[in-house]
């Protein structure tokens, strides 16, 4: 395939782990820890209304050096996504050139962008996913007549 053939369909997670605007904090803390994520899409049914990062959620959190255990539960417990996430965050579509969410990331500074069509959530694009595409052009090109290393 070439390079200008790629698409983000090609390398992004689809379907990815989601939560609620109602949804806790606690509740995506839980997702984050548990899936080894660093960001989680939030919809309602199936709509992307924003999304809520490990980031945020750090920034949220009481500081367990000062609060007890309990404050932490109760803050965390009693807090919804909706007051923190990041309303109409960037996104981009399947169709979209691997290329141009490249660029987006790398402007914005951004970890990852949700892939919608027509407003409904199909996936994500990531940082980890850019760079397994970089791993695969890299082998692609090694293994190219005359895609070695320059002597």
């Amino acid at each position: 395939m070439k390079l200008t053939e790629l698409r983000v369909a090609n390398y992004m997670t689809a379907n990815p782990i989601t939560v609620e605007p109602e949804d806790s904090l606690m509740r995506a803390l839980e997702v984050v820890r548990l899936r080894k994520v660093r960001r989680l899409p939030v919809t309602i049914g199936g709509r992307l209304v924003g999304v809520i990062t490990a980031g945020d959620l750090k920034r949220a959190e009481p500081s367990t050096l000062t609060d007890s255990q309990e404050s932490f539960d109760q803050v965390m417990e009693g807090t919804l996504v909706s007051r923190i996430m990041i309303q109409n965050p960037v996104t981009t579509t399947p169709e979209t050139p691997l290329v141009e969410a490249a660029i987006v990331l790398q402007k914005t500074k951004y970890g990852g962008l949700p892939v919608v069509t027509e407003g409904h959530l199909v996936g994500i694009i990531t940082d980890s996913d850019l760079l397994r595409a970089l791993v695969d052009i890299l082998h692609a090109a090694a293994k190219s007549p005359g895609g070695g290393a320059a002597a």
